[in-house]
């Protein structure tokens, strides 16, 4: 099978064609979770993918409790839904721990310590309370702890990781922090073996064609666990040999010849979804789209390959997009960006007021 092929699959899988879906909670449902790590990029990963949503629409299910975001998978912030926000954080707690120890270790922190600053921030926000990252900061300093960047980081990470807290309401341009028991309380949660299998299933049938390495590197799994999720989950899914490297997909998907130019968030699904990502971009060029700084600049994706970057501008009322493709386009092969730009335009409810 051409790579080109397996590009094509992965747009179907991606609802990047099309969709059947209204809603953004469903979109992320499906997803089982998408990366959150820079929220604007990540409501416009939502809205490439449901016409005619908008930044607002999302926001609303962020606050109304029916999206929500917290960190998840390879300790980074995700959106999820809220009925596998339970199962999901009991199933990769363990390994983000274990893979925290080390750092841990340097900065002189211990389990002790992080059951206390847990404790700490629990009765901060027992009642409904909301508290951004700096007022948690100077909380604890209070309290007599440690609280510089990295040390900060660990404690927001297992306390998220515990299901302690989440993000509740933004307070200004600022996220907060809530009791994940007080925003969420009794969603449901799975064993380990259930769990597994149910994200081999979510992540298969939304990126699929796709390896056992590229889900393991997605949910941030140890290949055993996320073999284990593979094979409970095979009689739900399509095998397909490329070359010899054994991949899975939904079933019912037929191989399609895509005719589009799409403009992608950084940290889009697209990309940042697969270990071996050589069939979605010529290598060569995959540093600018991820730089040595792990930096990730926002795609242009023609026909399901990854040709270029994009950056935008704002003013009051309207936004300029600029492409940078990473070989030269013809008028015309720029031009069919032209409807993305135009539909990204729309989504943040603001006219394009150049696109070049």
């Amino acid at each position: 099978m051409p790579v080109t092929d397996i590009a094509a699959l992965r747009l179907q899988h991606q609802q990047l064609l099309k969709t059947a879906f209204k809603k953004p909670q469903d979109i992320v449902a499906f997803f089982g979770a998408m990366q959150a790590q820079e929220h604007a990029n990540s409501k416009w990963g939502i809205g490439a993918r449901l016409p005619g949503c908008t930044d607002a629409d999302i926001e609303k299910a962020i606050s109304n409790k029916s999206i929500i975001r917290t960190t998840a998978f390879r300790g980074t912030l995700h959106l999820i839904a809220p009925a596998d926000v339970r199962w999901i954080l009991q199933l990769i707690a363990p390994t983000i721990k274990a893979r925290m120890g080390s750092m841990m270790r340097k900065l002189e922190m211990d389990n002790a310590l992080l059951q206390k600053t847990n404790q700490y921030i629990t009765k901060a926000l027992q009642g409904g309370n909301h508290l951004t990252r700096k007022e948690l900061t100077t909380l604890l300093q209070e309290k007599g702890i440690n609280t510089d960047d990295h040390r900060m980081n660990h404690i927001i990470y297992h306390a998220a990781a515990d299901g302690i807290i989440c993000n509740g309401p933004l307070s200004g341009k600022q996220f907060t922090y809530t009791l994940l028991d007080e925003w969420l309380p009794g969603t449901a949660t799975l064993n380990k073996q259930a769990s597994l299998v149910t994200l081999a299933k979510r992540y298969f049938i939304s990126h699929g064609p796709a390896t056992l390495p590229d889900f393991a590197q997605w949910a941030g799994l140890p290949l055993t666990d996320a073999r284990a999720g593979l094979e409970g989950a095979q009689s739900a899914l399509k095998p397909l040999d490329v070359n010899g490297t054994a991949y899975w997909m939904a079933p019912g998907k037929k191989q399609t010849t895509p005719d589009t130019a799409l403009l992608l968030p950084a940290f889009d699904e697209y990309f940042i979804g697969y270990k071996d990502r050589s069939t979605l971009i010529d290598m060569q060029f995959a540093k600018k789209v991820m730089t040595i700084n792990g930096i990730f600049n926002p795609i242009m994706v023609q026909n399901g390959q990854i040709i270029g970057t994009w950056k935008r501008t704002f003013k009051k009322d309207s936004v300029t997009i600029v492409t940078d493709p990473f070989k030269p386009l013809k008028k015309a092969g720029l031009k069919a960006f032209e409807p993305a730009a135009q539909r990204y335009a729309g989504f943040l409810g603001l006219t394009l007021h150049s696109f070049s």
